[in-house]
C-alpha cells in the first residue's frame, strides 16, 4: 500500500513541478542564444531586451526554488484539509502510511530540484565545466578513500552535511504541516489556530535545542565541537561527530513532526 501511496503522491506532486522544470529548462537555452546574439548584434535595444530577460530568468529560478518548498505545503493542505480532504481521509489506508508516503516524495522533490535547477543554470550559460570538475573530484575522492580506510571520514562528512541540509529543509516543511493539522483540529478560527500551532512547534523546537546543547555541554562534546572553528584544531573525526549529532537531532525532529501530524490528522481532524 505504501508503494501505491508514493506513486499517487508522485503523480499529483510532479504535474505542476514538471511544468516549472520544463519552463526552466526550455527558457535556459533560449536565454543563452539571445545573450550570444546581444554580443553579435551590438545594439543597445537588443542589449536592453536581453538585460530584461536576465532579470526575468532570475525570477524564474527564484520561482522554481519557491515552488519546490511551497507547493508541497499547498498540496498537503488541499489533499488533506480542503476539497480533497474527505476523499483522502476516507481511503482504506493508514494515516501513518499517507504521511510516510508524503515524506518520501518530499525527499525526492528536494533531490530532483538539486539536480534540475543547477543544471538549468549551467544550460543558460552553456558552461558544464562544473560537472567535469565534480566528476574529477569524485574520482579523486574514491582514490583517496581506497588508499587509506581512515580517509572514508571525508566521504562520511560530505554525506552527513547533505543529510543535515536535507533534514533541515524537511524539518521546516513538516513544522508547517503539523501547524496546519493543529489548526484544523479546532472547529473555529482554523487559520489563527494554525498560526498558534506554528508558534508552539517552533518554540518547542527551540526549547529542545537548548536542552540538547546542555546535554552536549555536560557530556563534553560541545567543547570538542567548538574546536571546529579553529582550523588548527580541525579534524574530520570531530566534524563527523558534529554533523552526525546535528543531523540525528533534525531527523528525530522530522520523525516527531510527521508522527504528530499523522496523529492530529487521524484523531483530531475537523473539516467542518
Amino acid at each position: 500500500m505504501l508503494g501505491k501511496c508514493i506513486k499517487n503522491e508522485i503523480i499529483n506532486r510532479y504535474k505542476p513541478l514538471l511544468l516549472v522544470y520544463s519552463v526552466l529548462l526550455i527558457y535556459s537555452p533560449i536565454f543563452y542564444v539571445l545573450d550570444q546574439s546581444r554580443d553579435a548584434i551590438a545594439n543597445e535595444y537588443v542589449a536592453l531586451f536581453v538585460g530584461l530577460l536576465q532579470v526575468v530568468y532570475g525570477f524564474v529560478v527564484i520561482f522554481a526554488l519557491l515552488a519546490v518548498f511551497l507547493y508541497p505545503l499547498v498540496d498537503f493542505r488541499n489533499r488533506l484539509f480542503k476539497d480533497q480532504g474527505y476523499l483522502t481521509n476516507t481511503l482504506p489506508v493508514k494515516t501513518s502510511t499517507l504521511m510516510i508516503g508524503r515524506l518520501i516524495v518530499d525527499i525526492l522533490t528536494y533531490i530532483s530540484a538539486a539536480i534540475v535547477i543547477p543544471f538549468s543554470i549551467c544550460l543558460a550559460a552553456m558552461d558544464f565545466e562544473i560537472y567535469d570538475k565534480l566528476f574529477d573530484v569524485l574520482i579523486d575522492l574514491v582514490g583517496y578513500i581506497t588508499t587509506d580506510v581512515s580517509n572514508v571520514l571525508v566521504l562520511t562528512l560530505i554525506i552527513l552535511v547533505l543529510v543535515t541540509f536535507l533534514a533541515g529543509m524537511l524539518l521546516s516543511q513538516w513544522m508547517f504541516n503539523a501547524a496546519y493539522a493543529f489548526g484544523h483540529s479546532f472547529s473555529n478560527n482554523k487559520k489563527i489556530m494554525s498560526i498558534v500551532g506554528m508558534i508552539i512547534f517552533y518554540a518547542a523546537f527551540q526549547i529542545l535545542s537548548i536542552f540538547f546543547l546542555v546535554i552536549l555541554r555536560d557530556t563534553g562534546l560541545l567543547s570538542d565541537f567548538e574546536s571546529i572553528e579553529n582550523s588548527k584544531n580541525f579534524s574530520f573525526e570531530i566534524a563527523n561527530r558534529f554533523f552526525a549529532v546535528i543531523s540525528t537531532f533534525e531527523v528525530l525532529g522530522v520523525a516527531a513532526l510527521v508522527t504528530i501530524t499523522g496523529w492530529l490528522t487521524k484523531h483530531k481532524l475537523n473539516l467542518e
